[in-house]
């Protein structure tokens, strides 16, 4: 593991649970020894659940080795870089790791929004590199998005799905694309959030909405739950590669510039102690200011529910027509698993198809007349409301 940061201590703990060796390297003492304390503590927190007994829990932190150089590399099988989010660094250490590797180890980033094949034309051997996009925490969130670059080859995604099956994971495989795939359609999600935000309505009353739906906490909490400096990165990457139909929201906007970070920085949109939530900040819309209205109203649930999962179907039709994954089983399973999509509902595209895209169509057409371009119906959606099919008839695979 390339990277002994969050990420990469995370990685390394959940490999070595799973009985695989780690050699986690940084380029600082202290980093490392920050990634296997973070490892440690994870193994802590299963002795403390009864999930491992001490000793257990002790053998299998002897599996993870910390380094300052590439030492024993030559030997591994796969390597996961999970350094800083920027791709001149990436792309630098990924050769460098190339060149420590064995002509047929498998390289894969853990990015969560920077293009694979953009880290692959820096390599000699891009047929060996791929995506592995694992969702914070590690040892949490269950999905892992397996991203298959335009010369990643056949044996590296077979190599990396396998991983991440050993893991316990599961892998979704998609192609490469801006945000992947759950990340572009949580995207406008979130974006629209905070476009209801400036029409007046409050934290509470949007994050209602979602938690009623069925989504484990609302697209705000969720805001702070990634963080409002993530969060902004991410929105910024969505916006430069898919236009202005992506353009961030003023509050969301207005919250970075605040400085606040969400919940490990202790406030966002919510106030958090000791790293748990204590409801919206009584401040949040002072901190908004001119990106909100002075007063809050009452928009009906309906209506914002309505906003928001229609984003997300828009988007998730997009990501088909676009060829980020082939199937709406794949779209389904990546948002139950990377979300929390109420699974009663079928996933979003099955309960998009309860709704019917003609109905799906109309709505969009409301709300691109009301709201803007942001809600322009996707291609997709308007030739199955033409042709009287839903996503799982179209994209059965």
């Amino acid at each position: 593991v390339l990277g002994a940061g969050v990420m990469g201590g995370g990685i390394g703990q959940l490999a070595a649970y799973r009985g695989v060796h780690v050699r986690m390297k940084d380029i600082r003492h202290d980093a490392v020894a920050s990634g296997l304390e973070h490892a440690r503590k994870l193994f802590t927190g299963l002795v403390k659940r009864r999930k491992l007994r001490r000793r257990e829990a002790d053998q299998r932190m002897t599996l993870i080795s910390g380094s300052l150089g590439y030492e024993g590399f030559m030997r591994q099988d796969l390597v996961i870089e999970a350094v800083v989010e920027k791709m001149d660094i990436k792309r630098i250490v990924l050769r460098e790791t190339e060149d420590a590797v064995r002509g047929d180890c498998v390289l894969a980033t853990n990015t969560s929004s920077l293009s694979v094949n953009e880290m692959a034309s820096a390599l000699a051997r891009p047929e060996n590199f791929v995506g592995m996009h694992f969702f914070n925490p590690v040892h949490r969130m269950p999905l892992v998005e397996v991203v298959r670059g335009t010369r990643s080859s056949d044996h590296a995604v077979a190599t990396t799905y396998g991983l991440v099956l050993k893991l316990g994971k599961v892998p979704v495989v998609t192609n490469d694309g801006p945000g992947f795939l759950v990340n572009r359609i949580l995207g406008p999600y979130m974006n629209e959030a905070g476009f209801i935000l400036t029409d007046g309505a409050s934290v509470e009353a949007i994050d209602d909405a979602a938690k009623n739906f069925g989504m484990p906490m609302g697209p705000l909490r969720l805001v702070d739950e990634v963080g409002i400096d993530i969060s902004r990165h991410a929105g910024q990457s969505l916006h430069e590669a898919l236009g202005d139909r992506l353009s961030p929201s003023p509050p969301l906007v207005a919250l970075a510039e605040s400085g606040r970070l969400g919940k490990k920085g202790g406030i966002g949109f919510y106030r958090y102690e000791s790293g748990k939530e204590k409801g919206p900040d009584p401040e949040i819309y002072a901190v908004l200011s001119q990106a909100v209205p002075p007063v809050r109203v009452d928009l009906e649930e309906r209506e914002i529910r309505g906003r928001l999962v229609l984003a997300m179907v828009n988007e998730a039709a997009r990501t088909l027509e676009a060829g980020i994954v082939e199937r709406a089983s794949d779209v389904d399973l990546a948002m139950i698993m990377g979300t929390g999509f109420p699974p009663f509902r079928g996933g979003l595209l099955r309960f998009a198809d309860t709704i019917h895209a003609r109905t799906i169509l109309s709505r969009l057409n409301e709300f691109e007349e009301r709201y803007g371009d942001r809600f322009a119906p996707a291609d997709l959606i308007r030739r199955l409301a033409r042709e009287n099919r839903g996503f799982y008839e179209a994209f059965a695979g």
